[in-house]
């Protein structure tokens, strides 16, 4: 019998958020309080925590279960029950933009308890500039970002779930590159910046470390597609393949909110067979990764 004290025991559990700290948050702090920024430590913490906060709300609110949020030097990681985000891209773009728009919001806070009165002009700055800062990195058009997830979001259902998160790694490699150099020119010019340094090393080894993990990824992608199969309409999306292709070349082309056809085309260019996309997820699922389409042919 579900008492009253399991329904207690069970809303304990769901609203338990588990808080983790990256290690670079930890050398970001040494730094500031080695500075003597001590005070910007603190407000960076909790502008970063009110960032991942508002994307764990949002999450919730679009029915996903977060499990932990981890705080990174400037934003974090919202992880949710089932890996990463994917089967709905504009879930995860409104997931994405909500850790910005939180530090947008905060800006206009800010100014307003200024003209009030009851926050002093140096910390109004501070906590203006910082939360600038979370939500100009964030929005960059590189993976694991905020910004990168959006290009995702925008780019999968057009080229495909597996290339778009590659290409938005090939954007935070460039970009991490980017910020090494002006932080490496600023030192040789005399003007340091530790968090230009920083960040471009932060986002050089999560890029780096991501695209080691694409194809698992693509499989978690492909389960949850598998799994809301017939949930919702969808538009139908037309791959044409050569009969020697393997479900693992065609199956990597799939896209988020797009329902599958594949045509099977011989040594001519005729269509030999139609195959629907439920045939080849099972056929990835069943351990036939590298089986080819001719194996479909009569």
């Amino acid at each position: 019998m579900y008492s009253v004290r399991t329904w207690w025991t069970e809303r304990r559990r769901q609203s338990r958020l588990p808080i983790r700290f990256h290690p670079l948050f930890f050398v970001l702090a040494l730094c500031a309080v080695g500075f003597g920024l001590w005070q910007e430590i603190v407000v960076l913490f909790l502008l970063v925590l009110l960032h991942e906060l508002g994307h764990a709300a949002v999450a919730n609110h679009l029915g996903y279960e977060v499990e932990e949020v981890s705080l990174l030097p400037f934003g974090g990681v919202a992880k949710l029950s089932y890996g990463r985000m994917g089967p709905a891209p504009r879930h995860e773009a409104l997931i994405a933009i909500a850790g910005p728009l939180v530090n947008l919001l905060l800006v206009a806070a800010a100014m307003g308890m200024s003209a009030a009165g009851l926050w002093g002009t140096p910390f109004t700055h501070t906590v203006i500039r910082l939360n600038l800062w979370i939500a100009i990195f964030n929005m960059l058009p590189a993976m694991p970002l905020d910004g990168g997830r959006i290009l995702r979001a925008a780019r999968s259902r057009t080229i495909g779930y597996e290339q778009a998160t590659r290409e938005a790694y090939r954007m935070a490699i460039v970009i991490s590159l980017a910020l090494l150099c002006l932080g490496g020119v600023a030192l040789w010019a005399g003007f340091p910046h530790v968090g230009l340094l920083i960040l471009g090393v932060f986002l050089f080894i999560s890029a780096w470390t991501g695209r080691r993990d694409i194809s698992m990824d693509t499989v978690r992608f492909l389960d949850a597609k598998r799994q809301a199969a017939g949930a919702r309409p969808e538009v139908i999306r037309s791959i044409a393949a050569p009969a020697d292709t393997t479900v693992r070349d065609v199956v990597k082309q799939f896209s988020p909110d797009r329902y599958h056809l594949v045509y099977v085309l011989d040594e001519q260019g005729g269509v030999r067979s139609i195959l629907e996309e439920e045939e080849l997820l099972d056929a990835v699922f069943e351990g036939r990764w590298l089986e080819t389409l001719e194996a479909w042919l009569d």
